[in-house]
């Protein structure tokens, strides 16, 4: 067992190291850049810590304690603020997200730097720190990180639901990968909560089932470095957020557009279409709001919100639909026999086969396949 546990430990160090030096080398580094760095660096505190547990290196195991019992506290709100940093400008995200951080520097002070000091000294007024009460609070920390998992798998979806307000191909932009490593935490979080559980009831192992969920961490860590390193970063605008609220009180309220709003986004509509119509801009797989508000001659903002509140629908699913109704043409064109289904689907705007497959279905009601098929 020690040998697995070793090789795991072993691998882990040198691969986190690596991804420590591959950011650490990125010139103007942005923001996530700088999260994953203190991310990663806590996380080779907490591997390398296991391992000088599992070979008894004393002075290694005094120099990382603190950064190993404060990591869940801390690892939770910095997830939290990562996820918000691949979306929003830096501006203030920082300062404005330190009050998450709180409760780790009560931890620190109050549990994790009183347990050092008393371990080495014996100070009989810190020896609460060795209490049935602090070692349940210590125990318990997951559920903490859990929370802050759940809010971060929330604020990723909102987030993601706006992004299809201003890009009409996501491809760039899959965060898809966030979600399972976010999903995957949750996982391993409930496996080490589980095992408290079992313990509680039925007696304590006879080794450390910290390890398991550090093998998991590692395993999971890979797979954070795979994708995080060179992720793309999506800035959404500001007025997304407005538009959102503003669509959320006119819908709880059940207002009507004004009958001065409503002629001038009919004009804008009727302008959109004959745009859409005539000049196909949704062939252009890097079409984005922006793009399209200056064809027409207005703001994103505007063409957002006539897009929300007088059509309702979002700027991704209507420049994919006149993409699948440009596919379906397409068809049944005899130039266009020799082509498959997914170099057609290109020549129309899309650029990912899944992105097209689930659009596809979503408009038409049949894959790609069947639709040929059936027409």
């Amino acid at each position: 067992m020690n040998l697995i546990l070793d090789f795991f430990l072993v691998g882990g160090v040198f691969i986190i190291a690596i991804v420590l030096i591959q950011l650490l080398k990125i010139k103007d580094k942005e923001l996530p850049q700088k999260i994953l760095i203190v991310l990663f660096a806590l996380l080779w505190c907490v591997n390398t810590y296991f391992y000088a547990l599992l070979h008894d290196i004393i002075w290694l195991i005094q120099f990382l304690f603190l950064p190993n019992d404060i990591t869940k506290t801390i690892l939770g709100p910095l997830l939290f603020l990562y996820v918000k940093s691949l979306f929003l400008k830096e501006d203030s995200l920082v300062n404005n997200s330190l009050v998450h951080f709180i409760p780790a520097l009560l931890f620190a002070c109050v549990i994790t730097i009183p347990t050092i000091i008393f371990n080495n000294s014996r100070i009989d007024a810190l020896a609460y720190t060795h209490t049935d009460f602090i070692r349940l609070i210590i125990r318990i920390d997951s559920l903490y990180f859990l929370l802050y998992l759940f809010l971060s798998l929330r604020l990723l979806s909102k987030y993601r639901k706006l992004t299809k307000h201003k890009y009409s191909n996501l491809t760039r932009y899959d965060f898809n990968w966030i979600k399972i490593m976010l999903i995957s935490a949750i996982c391993i979080l409930c496996l080490d909560m589980g095992i408290i559980v079992f313990e509680y009831f039925f007696g304590n192992f006879h080794w450390n089932t910290d390890y398991v969920s550090v093998i998991a961490m590692i395993i999971l860590v890979i797979y954070l470095g795979y994708y995080g390193v060179n992720q793309s970063k999506v800035l959404l605008p500001s007025f997304l957020f407005d538009s959102e609220i503003k669509h959320k009180v006119n819908k709880l309220e059940n207002k009507t557009i004004s009958p001065v709003k409503r002629a001038e986004f009919e004009a804008l509509k009727n302008r959109l279409e004959l745009l859409l119509g005539t000049d196909q801009p949704y062939l252009d797989q890097d079409l984005t709001l922006g793009k399209l508000a200056q064809k027409i001659s207005t703001t994103d903002k505007i063409l957002s919100t006539m897009l929300n509140q007088y059509m309702s629908t979002t700027f991704y699913d209507l420049i994919n639909k006149y993409r699948v109704q440009a596919v379906k043409e397409k068809l049944d064109l005899e130039e266009y026999k020799s082509y498959n289904l997914f170099g057609i689907a290109c020549e129309c705007g899309f650029k990912s086969r899944t992105s097209f497959n689930r659009i596809f279905k979503k408009e038409t009601g049949l894959s790609p396949s069947g639709y040929k098929k059936v027409y």
